[in-house]
């Protein structure tokens, strides 16, 4: 259960609120709720941003959330274990405890918000988490959109790091991560012994056929710590409805990422016109 929400701040930004995490952590959050969202809609949305930012995904959530806002859909966001200001460590973060993550989201917009129809926001680290969530409990998920999702963690952690040789850590690596608790990873995380045990056995792409909700994935063509090839073979082996949007470099990329998303959560709206980037 969810402690009380703080005091608000201006409407337009949303409450401060904690969320309980399943093993007792408290994170810290933003919830916000359009003006007569309990009268009519009861959609919402819950946004996971990705290793080394924040809640606010640096400032694409924000300006979502906002438009989502206008658009009559309650959303929260809130910063991952080890990051921002909420408590824990990012060394003990874990695919299986991400996964939880999701779930504490969606109880709380449910318990908050009465919403029957809930979507999620996931980038970069928690994209994949999010799509696996997705394959295992459909039921809970109106619609995904995915921003630069790294898939392939196993790939990502071990295969492309000159720390492992035939999947396992050098011995420096080893002594490192016994000292430090954690190693850095290319994704900004610093990545602890659970997470590097998970990657070889949790693999969200072998479930994205399972995936039922109707999913948006975009992603930036230009240099990135996931490549879009990544993306472009996730929407391969997606069998729902499904969208890429490739945004080439040299454009506003956080303003194609979220008039994307938001042509994607309301279709018919002032923001999915025809300036959505395809």
């Amino acid at each position: 259960m969810s402690d009380a929400i703080l005091p608000a701040d201006p409407p337009d930004t949303g409450a401060e609120v904690l969320v309980r995490t399943h093993d007792g952590l408290r994170l810290a959050g933003t919830l916000l709720v359009p003006p007569g969202h309990h009268d009519g809609s009861r959609d919402a949305a819950l946004f996971l941003h990705g290793s080394g930012a924040d809640r606010e995904q640096g400032g694409l959530f924000t300006r979502v959330a906002r438009g989502l806002a206008d658009g009559g859909v309650a959303t929260l966001r809130f910063d991952l274990p080890g990051h921002g200001h909420s408590e824990g460590r990012q060394a003990e973060l874990s695919l299986s405890g991400l996964l939880n993550l999701i779930g504490s989201g969606l109880r709380e917009l449910r318990e908050r918000t009465g919403a029957a129809r809930i979507a999620v926001l996931a980038a970069g680290l928690t994209g994949g988490v999010a799509a696996g969530y997705a394959a295992r409990r459909g039921d809970e998920i109106g619609r995904l959109v995915l921003f630069d999702p790294l898939i392939d963690y196993q790939e990502h952690f071990t295969a492309d790091s000159p720390r492992w040789r035939g999947g396992r850590l050098t011995e420096p690596a080893g002594r490192t991560l016994l000292a430090d608790g954690a190693l850095a990873s290319a994704c900004g995380l610093a990545a602890g012994r659970a997470m590097l045990n998970e990657v070889f056995w949790l693999q969200p792409r072998g479930v994205l056929g399972a995936v039922t909700a109707p999913t948006l994935i975009v992603h930036g063509t230009g240099a990135a710590r996931v490549p879009v090839a990544s993306s472009r073979s996730a929407a391969g082996a997606l069998t729902a409805e499904h969208r890429l949007v490739e945004l080439p470099p040299g454009e506003d990329a956080l303003a194609g990422a979220a008039s994307a998303a938001l042509a994607w959560l309301l279709p018919g709206t002032a923001d999915a016109g025809d300036d959505a980037p395809g």
